[in-house]
């Protein structure tokens, strides 16, 4: 088996223990064991296991963030690029329980701070993406001429306190009308 394959599945197989048990609770001998591996195999690829969460919630990020991206690219005007990459990245850890799962026991993987911020690379991408469908739509003249780099902080900061509400510390139903109101705004102003 290739490296790289190797590498997915204990990334893989460790979020899926880091889900059920928890990081306190899970050990590199249980990743090792699920996979039929020693625990001197993982650590090739990991330092400790601090290091192997970090790598596992990091990749699992990494797959939420890059498949918004290929979302966003089957799409080709602003407006829909953005309604789908709004719909798609709220809607992803509802579909993925094993990411939910870790980050409602770990809430400081969502931070609003960048300092703070433990997967700072990931979300610079995931920004990257929000950064270039305003200024699409911008040059489309289908948004209005902005501060690109100010509405793109604005609005991710507000993403990522939707997530926490959503997600982290869960407000119940109504967190998905806030979500679709919220929508609305963006996408048509206040005015009428």
């Amino acid at each position: 088996m290739a490296r790289v394959d190797r590498e997915k599945r204990i990334l893989e197989t460790a979020l899926r223990l880091f889900a059920q048990y928890g990081y306190k609770k899970t050990t590199i001998e249980d990743v090792a064991g699920e996979l039929g591996m020693t625990p001197g195999n993982i650590y090739f690829y990991v330092k400790n296991k601090k290091d192997l969460y970090e790598k596992t919630v990091g990749n699992a990020l990494r797959h939420w963030r890059d498949s918004i991206a290929e979302a966003v690219l089957m799409e080709q005007g602003a407006k829909e690029k953005f309604r789908v990459m709004a719909e798609r990245s709220f809607q992803y850890l509802r579909d993925n329980q094993e990411l939910l799962a870790v980050i409602s026991r770990d809430p400081d993987i969502f931070t609003v701070t960048p300092g703070e911020d433990r997967f700072y690379d990931i979300n610079v991408g995931a920004r990257g993406i929000l950064r270039n469908i305003l200024t699409q739509g911008v040059r489309e003249k289908t948004f209005h001429a902005m501060d690109i780099e100010g509405a793109t902080e604005f609005l991710f900061s507000v993403y990522m306190m939707l997530l926490i509400k959503a997600y982290v510390k869960p407000e119940g139903e109504g967190i998905t009308t806030m979500f679709r109101e919220g929508l609305k705004i963006i996408s048509q102003g206040l005015g009428k």
